[in-house]
C-alpha cells in the first residue's frame, strides 16, 4: 500500500494538502475497484479480534490530537435545521431554535448550515429527522 495512504489513514496528512488530495484520490480508486484489497485493511482495522500488528494497530491505537473539541457535529446541526426549514420554519427561527438545542453560537449554525446544505439537498432522503 502506498506510504501516502498510510500517512491519511494514521492522520499525519494536513486538510488540502498535495499528498492528501493523492491520498485520498487513490483510496477512492481503491475502494472503486475489483480489487477489495483497502476493504480488507479496513476490516482488519475495525475488527477486534484483530491482532493490532504493524501500523493498523497503530493506526486503531492513536491517540486523539490535543486541541479543541466540537461538542455537537455539523452535520447534526445542519440536518436539524435542513429538517425545521422543510417543516415551514424560517430559517432564522430554526437558527435561534438550534441556539438553545445545541448551545452553541448563531456563527457555528450558519457554518454548518451553509458547510453541509449543497450536501443535504442533493440527497435529503438521507436526512432524517434529528
Amino acid at each position: 500500500m502506498d506510504d501516502t495512504v498510510k500517512e491519511w489513514l494514521s492522520g499525519d496528512l494536513t486538510d488540502g494538502s498535495p499528498h492528501d488530495l493523492q491520498a485520498r484520490r487513490t483510496i477512492a480508486r481503491m475502494l472503486r475497484s475489483e480489487d477489495a484489497g483497502l476493504i480488507r485493511i479496513l476490516a482488519d482495522a475495525i475488527d477486534p479480534d484483530n491482532t493490532g500488528s504493524g501500523w493498523i494497530g497503530r493506526l486503531i491505537m492513536k491517540p486523539r490530537r490535543p486541541g479543541r473539541r466540537r461538542q455537537v457535529g455539523q452535520r447534526r446541526i445542519a440536518a436539524f435545521i435542513y429538517q425545521r426549514t422543510k417543516d415551514g420554519v424560517p430559517v432564522e427561527a430554526a437558527v435561534k431554535e438550534a441556539e438553545d438545542k445545541f448551545a452553541v453560537r448563531s456563527s457555528t449554525i450558519y457554518s454548518a448550515w451553509s458547510k453541509w446544505r449543497p450536501h443535504i439537498e442533493r440527497n435529503p432522503e438521507m436526512w432524517g429527522r434529528t
